[in-house]
């Protein structure tokens, strides 16, 4: 529930960095900081099970771990960091809660996993629900079109992330969470740097910085958000299992939406709340009913899998 709580966090965290950076200025120093505190860990890990540090054996795995730092890191945060710029932390939680059966869905199309009906009005009633949340319940913002470009540019970030997910499955058989991660995020900072110095460029601005806050929330995005909650999750899904771990997932965009409201003090608008119990509701009924599909000779679900 914690790191569900810290997930739910990065939204408003997020919302506050690229109010003092751009975007990808903001994203840098966030996995520029997770980069350095995962290599650590995968190090320490490593050493403590007497092996060497954990490298690609093969110019495939290389590029297999490359696509995961492309997908989930450099191109998610992108979307992200520059969503969060042009719409509120309350919106973007409760649009990103899509993530799991969004990744289910690419992964009936590209893995040929079976997909039941169940499922599917899951998914249907999830997408009914983010519909709601962009449009904000107006039909006149449905009739003209006129949707805000933060939230349009937020659809993109569970997609990235379902990509992220369906290509961690094949380097997990070589690698651990841990490392994969580790990797992810090293080389996704390798993208980002580039990018915000091209930003900065076009900007022609002076050179950003954050204060206290702005660093506070950095390190927010960077600890509690993505090495913390990447660690206490796997933690957790090994005391309690798949199933009952994946049903916490959905505590996310509630959190996201609470801390919203009391830090940035975003107001819940009644088509928010009308959406976003949608996507809650199709995400817990279609996640459901993919853990009882499940083998139960699977030990863990990837965190990629189903964290938003």
């Amino acid at each position: 529930m914690v790191t569900t709580f810290f997930w739910g966090g990065t939204f408003v965290s997020a919302r506050y960095a690229v109010s003092e950076a751009p975007p990808f200025f903001a994203a840098s120093c966030r996995f520029l900081i997770a980069s350095v505190v995962l290599a650590l860990l995968t190090a320490l890990q490593s050493h403590r099970q007497g092996h060497s540090f954990p490298v690609p054996a093969s110019l495939r795995q290389a590029a297999g771990l490359f696509s995961l730092g492309l997908t989930g890191v450099f191109l998610y945060n992108a979307i992200f960091f520059t969503g969060l710029k042009l719409t509120t932390a309350t919106s973007g939680a409760l649009i990103v809660a899509i993530n799991p059966l969004l990744t289910a869905v690419l992964s009936a199309l590209w893995l040929r996993e079976k997909v039941n009906s169940v499922q599917v009005a899951g998914i249907t009633l999830s997408l009914a629900g983010v519909f709601v949340v962009v449009a904000k319940g107006s039909l006149q913002v449905i009739s003209s079109l006129s949707f805000n470009k933060g939230d349009v540019i937020m659809l993109g970030a569970p997609l990235c992330w379902a990509l992220y997910s369906i290509l961690g499955k094949k380097i997990l058989a070589s690698f651990t969470p841990l490392a994969a991660t580790a990797y992810a995020s090293a080389f996704g900072t390798l993208l980002l740097i580039p990018a915000a110095l091209l930003e900065h460029a076009a900007a022609g601005a002076p050179v950003p910085g954050f204060s206290f806050l702005g660093w506070l929330a950095i390190v927010q995005l960077a600890l509690l958000g993505t090495v913390v909650g990447f660690v206490w999750w796997y933690q957790g899904v090994q005391r309690i299992g798949t199933a009952r771990a994946a049903a916490f997932v959905n505590l996310v965009p509630v959190f996201g939406a609470l801390l919203a409201s009391v830090f940035l003090k975003e107001k819940l608008i009644p088509a928010q709340l009308l959406g976003g119990a949608m996507v809650i509701m199709g995400v817990y009924w279609g996640s459901r009913s993919r853990c009882r599909t499940r083998t139960a000779s699977m030990p863990m679900v990837s965190a990629d899998e189903a964290k938003p």
